[in-house]
């Protein structure tokens, strides 16, 4: 039986104030933390760091555009000339109640080529191949394959016509090895007499287009890297001839995402149509033949991945041009500038963004502390499961005043429960925590809140709400005591502290009275990121701890996030920056340490920043540098 263990939000109330009943949940989450370490390959690529130079598609230093092939699916197969067309989507309408998540959405792709699908979280881009791959059925529109209409109205139909999608987090079998999972359900009869000939088959994709895996170890043992290498085979082995890949380099590290790059290249040789469904730009340019770019429902323009230019591809996902004096590392960072590709491009009626808030009202000066004691001291901690097994093994950090530590590692190594002892979520086994020279790993959660230690949980829905509390309940969580005159609310400044992070955070809610649950998941996100700084500011921001602050975020409010952060540090706060995004940590941290299997694996400062030795030391392939 799983170990109970408070959630966020209920140790974020005080039980002792009168009308608090419904702040007084406790939840228990289960704690079987699945730990693993990912194959990579650590040969030198050409790195992909943050505002530097890119490998492109069909330019000098990257893969040179291969032309059409034949078909490795049902077209080519048969050894038949083939049209470059491949897929045709006209006027894909795509409604949920009165949202309308697609609205008229014309799509083509050609056969050979690698297709990006660029755009924001909720633009409409897994919605649409979703469409593709028979998980929704359209309201409106058609789907034409080679010039003939298509009715796809399940996955099978799909299937049926070489069309596979492999998804964000893989649909594996764990206990099932990697031959059975990629054969599952084309085994026949005879599994025991055919099993020689199917391994062979499939031994002899994975040598054809670089996709080596140990077919006998089963898929819950193997890295994500691996797994993902065991779906696109699974899809192989079927004659897919149309692949749709969902943000496939969110858990790979950065070997492994060159690794899967080169494996797409060798696709379209065969004459696949790989569409790569993004929101990072750097990827997008680096492997695409062509671009398509949607926001909010509609396609706003296709262009050849050599014409276009990072600041012109935000400047089209977000539907406004990002400031260059304001920010100036994130300008750089997205590389604005240049002159703008010509476009192919679609009609939309949406009005023009808004632009950002300004910062919420003056924050609290930081509390006085002596600037030579560090804000957090971590000596040999040691955090274990309910069975004593290590999940966190004597980990020693410390996190400086005026300082943003990163925390990478591949998921599930250790990061969360880390986070989860510092705030107290957590009991650590051995081991000390120290918030400026003070110990507090015997204090309970509360109390650590009101010590001035703000939380971004990873879990936003388990751990950073309440359901059944309105949206204006949400942002006081953790915030109630600073509220209270005597042993009352002051309703009125309650109202008005959470109306204003509504508005600097851009919440869409119908009104702020309405059940926090009934919001999207990026609004929900934005409740839990709006409520963390704001505790952070009224009490003299001493300590952060953020899981992936800007996960399901778009360009703008992600943008605003990373601002806050940077605030906090330059208010003289610390920063615990706990992200699976390394283009994000290597922005925005001032040194990164890595965690694997639980253990500290490596710790860099920025002058050693290096996307392929973070890399290393993520999956143990290098000794990390010393900083």
């Amino acid at each position: 039986m799983a170990a109970m263990r408070p959630s966020w939000t209920a140790m974020s109330q005080s039980p002792s104030r009168p009308g608090m009943a419904a702040w007084r949940t406790m939840r228990s989450m289960p704690e079987a933390f699945t730990r693993r370490t990912t194959l990579g390959d650590s040969r030198p690529r050409p790195a992909l760091l943050p505002g530097g130079p890119l490998p492109r598609r069909g330019t000098a230093g990257g893969a040179p555009r291969d032309g059409p092939g034949r078909g490795a699916g049902m077209g080519g197969a048969c050894g038949q000339p083939l049209s470059v067309t491949l897929l045709a989507m006209d006027g894909i309408v795509k409604r949920f109640g009165e949202v309308t998540a697609l609205a008229g959405v014309d799509f083509r792709a050609e056969r050979g080529e690698i297709h990006g699908l660029l755009g924001e979280n909720g633009a409409g881009k897994t919605t649409l191949m979703n469409v593709l791959s028979g998980l929704y059925r359209p309201d409106a529109g058609r789907i034409l394959l080679d010039g003939q209409p298509a009715a796809i109205r399940e996955p099978r139909d799909a299937v049926a016509r070489g069309i596979a999608m492999v998804h964000q987090h893989v649909e594996l079998v764990g206990h099932f090895t990697a031959l059975e999972n990629i054969v599952l359900g084309r085994e026949g009869g005879g599994w025991r007499l055919r099993r020689s000939a199917l391994r062979g088959q499939v031994e002899a994709l994975a040598a054809r287009y670089g996709l080596t895996v140990p077919l006998d170890v089963p898929v819950a043992r193997l890295g994500v890297g691996v797994q993902q290498k065991v779906e696109i085979l699974k899809a192989l082995h079927r004659g897919v001839e149309i692949l749709i890949l969902d943000e496939p380099t969110t858990l790979l590290t950065p070997q492994e995402v060159e690794t899967l790059f080169a494996t797409l290249r060798a696709l379209t040789r065969s004459g696949l149509l790989v569409i790569f469904i993004t929101h990072k730009i750097r990827e997008a340019l680096a492997v695409t033949d062509r671009l398509t770019v949607m926001r909010r429902g509609r396609v706003v323009a296709t262009l050849p991945t050599a014409a276009a230019d990072e600041g012109r591809l935000v400047e089209l996902m977000i539907g406004e041009r990002l400031p260059r004096a304001a920010d100036a590392t994130m300008a750089a960072a997205l590389g604005l500038g240049g002159e703008e590709p010509a476009l192919e491009r679609h009609p939309t009626s949406e009005p023009e963004a808004t632009p950002l808030p300004a910062a919420g009202p003056a924050a609290r000066p930081a509390a006085p502390t002596d600037a030579a004691v560090p804000r957090l001291v971590l000596e040999g901690l040691t955090v274990t499961d309910e069975r004593h097994r290590p999940l966190v093994e004597e980990v020693s950090l410390t996190v400086h005043p005026g300082e943003i530590l990163g925390v990478a590692g591949v998921a599930g190594n250790g990061q969360r429960e880390l986070a989860e002892a510092i705030v107290g979520l957590r009991p650590a086994r051995r081991g000390r925590i120290l918030l400026d020279g003070s110990p507090i790993e015997a204090l309970p959660g509360r109390e650590r809140l009101a010590r001035g230690i703000a939380y971004i949980p990873e879990d936003r829905l388990g751990d950073g709400i309440l359901p059944t509390l309105s949206v204006t309940d949400s942002l006081l969580l953790g915030l109630h005591h600073l509220l209270f005159r005597g042993i009352r609310l002051d309703a009125r400044r309650a109202r008005a502290l959470a109306e204003e992070v509504i508005a600097e955070y851009r919440i869409v809610c119908p009104d702020p009275a309405v059940r926090t649950a009934t919001l999207s998941g990026g609004n929900i996100q934005r409740v839990v990121a709006g409520r963390a700084f704001r505790l952070a500011a009224l009490t003299g921001h001493r300590l952060l701890v953020a899981m992936n602050p800007a996960r399901g975020l778009d360009v703008p409010a992600t943008r605003l996030i990373h601002e806050r952060l940077r605030e906090v540090r330059a208010r003289g706060g610390a920063v615990l920056l706990c992200s699976e995004d390394l283009d994000e940590l290597m922005t925005l941290a001032d040194r990164i340490a890595v965690l694997r299997a639980g253990r500290l694996a490596g710790l860099f400062p920025r002058a050693a920043y290096d996307p392929y030795a973070i890399g290393a030391a993520m999956v143990g392939a290098a000794a990390a540098a010393a900083g």
